[in-house]
């Protein structure tokens, strides 16, 4: 990284994609800045329109509420897809399910909450992503009310499929919906948000559904989900809000990756943005609708406005069927690898070493530890526990290293910089694989175990902010397409890991297993010491095709 230096006012920057001028350093930007105490030098990325219905331009409280309603959405959604964890021996007891038939289950489901995505993904850009998060929450109540039913493999199978298949937008929109509605420089945290409830619910699931056993049976874990998500539904009905927004582009004075001109300074137009005011504010003719004479000659523009019921609707503006390149466009993906990479960040922090851990402990604590369920539940607690450490390490270092580091960066902010939060990830894996491995085999003191699961709950937590923010920070403009490739990488390795280990473990046995975990978690993790070295010179190897397929997209209104 370099220092500050002082740039010619009239200079031309021609940046490789994601690297942006987050701060303005010598004053030269005529762009929208951010508001607000020690910000005021930060360019916002990317740069709003000037309608007050764009999501960017939201009222604080507005995005907040959106923001909490993809939380809530992802708690809930998510939260079945690991509830069982806690209560495998009662299950195994009173149906005809074996070890590995659970196992096999939850890594198909995890397939499908990837591949499902390609599917949901393209709905949602298309159609709105509204009717899609609540068309997946009233499919979620139906599966999970059922659940109990399915009491052999064939049906138990099933189940999961169904389960995955509609459960998977919490894998893709949650993201893309933070994105739409925050700047660059805020992302980090919001995103941090969403990897902790993502992440929470891994731990979360399996201590509830362990005390709902005790008192109600293994059958009302999955009832009490399906009435929990019946009053998520209300809920999103009412709050959630549409953030699809097809933003106008201008080469010329694009501020995120396009060779960003100076031009001549402007006088100010007062518009009517949200918290992030600015400086100077320059519309495009393409983003104000005609107005009439009298609007025209006072200098105002009149936006229409969304009542409260227009924000009930569920219908998005229409668009030209584009549905086959949206579904088409995540196997782009993988031509980028920026991309795959943050894509086996992703997946092996967020679910391989806890898959590891998640597929044997409900057994282990039951059978070598005598626990009850109760007390499987208990221990899960240290896991909920980690979730909190790690998600608020991503929020609060996030941020401070995408603005710090943009400040020593002489202004510029590289989207590897996010890649420095899985320092944290080289001590904690293999802290975390070591100290359950040696736990099993020599059967430490459980407390052990309780201590291996808040480090790897640390670790998914933060994971999931710094791999997500890498990849759509690299290429932001097919930021919807490049999370989900990222998602398909990810859950593929958790599919892997759950339909493997149960015959690796028996074969090898615990302590090699996850000794074996600890090495390859160690080289896996430290590899961001040669991406943040190199990460950028491939995105510039990268850089005309990706603005040839920045450009096709538009043509097609994709353009995020």
């Amino acid at each position: 990284m370099s220092g500050a230096q002082h740039r010619d006012p009239d200079a031309i920057e021609t940046l490789p994609p994601g690297t942006v001028r987050l701060i303005d350093e010598d004053g030269y930007e005529y762009s929208k800045h951010a508001a607000g105490n020690g910000q005021k030098d930060i360019l916002l990325v990317p740069q709003p329109s000037e309608d007050p219905e764009d999501p960017l331009n939201w009222a604080f409280k507005r995005k907040i509420l959106a923001t909490a309603c993809v939380v809530i959405y992802t708690i809930f959604i998510a939260i079945p897809s690991s509830a069982v964890y806690s209560i495998v021996t009662p299950i195994r007891k009173e149906t005809s399910l074996s070890l590995a038939d659970i196992n096999n289950g939850t890594g198909i489901m995890f397939l499908l909450y990837g591949w499902g995505c390609i599917f949901w993904q393209a709905i949602a850009l298309q159609y709105g992503k509204r009717p899609v998060y609540l068309f997946s929450i009233a499919t979620n109540i139906v599966i999970l009310a059922t659940a109990p039913l399915c009491t052999n493999a064939g049906t138990y199978t099933a189940n999961r499929i169904l389960l995955g298949f509609f459960g998977s937008p919490v894998e893709s929109l949650a993201e893309i919906s933070i994105t739409d509605i925050w700047f660059v420089h805020e992302r980090p945290k919001y995103m941090a948000y969403y990897g902790w409830s993502l992440a929470l619910t891994g731990k979360l699931a399996p201590m509830l559904a362990g005390f709902i056993n005790v008192g109600m049976g293994w059958e009302w874990t999955l009832r009490w989900w399906a009435i929990l998500l019946a009053l998520t539904l209300v809920f999103c009905f009412f709050f959630m809000e549409e953030t699809n927004y097809d933003r106008k582009h201008e080469p010329a004075a694009e501020q995120s990756d396009f060779p960003n001109t100076k031009t001549p300074e402007k006088p100010n137009m007062d518009a009517q943005a949200s918290a992030a005011d600015t400086n100077y504010k320059k519309t495009s003719p393409e983003d104000v609708r005609p107005v009439s004479s009298d609007d025209y000659e006072s200098g105002e523009v009149q936006w229409p406005r969304k009542t409260f019921k227009d924000k009930l609707s569920l219908k998005d503006k229409k668009r030209p069927n584009r549905l086959l390149n949206i579904m088409l466009a995540p196997f782009k993906g993988f031509t980028y690898p920026s991309v795959v990479y943050a894509g086996f960040m992703y997946g092996a922090n967020s679910l391989v070493w806890q898959g590891v851990q998640n597929a044997t402990i409900g057994t282990v604590y039951t059978t070598m530890y005598g626990f009850s369920t109760a007390g499987v539940a208990a221990a899960y607690s240290g896991g909920v526990i980690g979730t909190f450490i790690g998600g608020y390490y991503c929020g609060k270092v996030g941020k401070m290293l995408t603005i710090r580091l943009a400040r020593r960066n002489g202004g510029i902010s590289e989207p590897e910089h996010a890649l420095y939060l899985f320092i944290a990830s080289m001590f904690l894996c293999p802290f975390s694989m070591i100290l359950y491995g040696l736990g099993v085999t020599y059967h430490l003191h459980w407390m052990a175990l309780v201590i291996s699961q808040v480090a790897i709950a640390i670790n998914a937590a933060l994971c999931v902010g710094a791999a997500l923010t890498y990849a759509i920070s690299s290429y932001p403009e097919l930021s919807g397409s490049m999370v989900t490739t990222c998602v398909l990488i990810r859950n593929t390795l958790s599919f892997a890991v759950n339909y493997g280990i149960t015959p690796w473990l028996n074969a090898s046995g615990y302590l090699r297993v996850y000794c074996i975990m600890a090495g390859i978690g160690l080289v896996w993790n430290g590899s961001l010491f040669v991406m943040t070295r190199y990460g950028r010179k491939l995105r510039e190897r990268t850089a005309e095709r990706y603005w040839s397929d920045v450009a096709k997209a538009r043509a097609k209104g994709l353009g995020h």
